[in-house]
């Protein structure tokens, strides 16, 4: 694996998804204000109703902003093995790059929730002893080639060392 790869295009619908969610989230806030608007009257019921309004502007601009990122942080999201080191890139204005050596890496794992596997995706979790990073979502048949592919460089690198 010598080349730069981009994550899977199927990974913009899990974006689009958890975008949605976090709206819905912030609808449920915003009807759970509403209704201890009911139960209030008075100055206090005024608050609430511009807290409503607020809750809906913020819920309504985060979509927004989440939905039109989607395809820049599709553009932008690469990773590259070697065998010398695993590279993550993220972003373009705020650029992200986390380089962790093979000699460092002590685990990889896999993880996929119900969301990733409706479209068969998993997500690969690389552990070091300083912490853990991840590659937000590949297709399952090269998440499992990934994983062996890592730890076997991970146990040859450590093996010359």
């Amino acid at each position: 694996m010598d080349d730069v790869k981009k994550l899977p295009s199927e990974i913009k619908s899990i974006w689009r998804l958890d975008a949605g969610i976090n709206f819905i989230s912030l609808l449920v806030l915003a009807l759970i204000v509403w209704l201890i608007r009911l139960a209030t009257s008075g100055s206090f019921k005024t608050i609430l109703t511009t807290t409503i309004w607020i809750i809906l502007g913020v819920a309504l601009v985060i979509l927004l902003i989440q939905l039109a990122l989607i395809p820049y942080r599709w553009n932008f999201w690469t990773y590259y093995i070697d065998e010398r080191q695993v590279q993550l890139h993220h972003g373009y204005f705020f650029r992200k790059q986390i380089i962790i050596p093979i000699a460092r890496i002590q685990n990889v794992t896999l993880k996929q929730g119900p969301i990733l596997h409706w479209k068969d995706l998993q997500k690969v979790i690389i552990v070091t002893a300083a912490g853990s990073s991840e590659i937000s979502g590949i297709k399952s048949s090269e998440a499992d080639d990934l994983k062996e592919l890592i730890m076997k460089l991970a146990r040859e690198a450590r093996n010359d060392l």
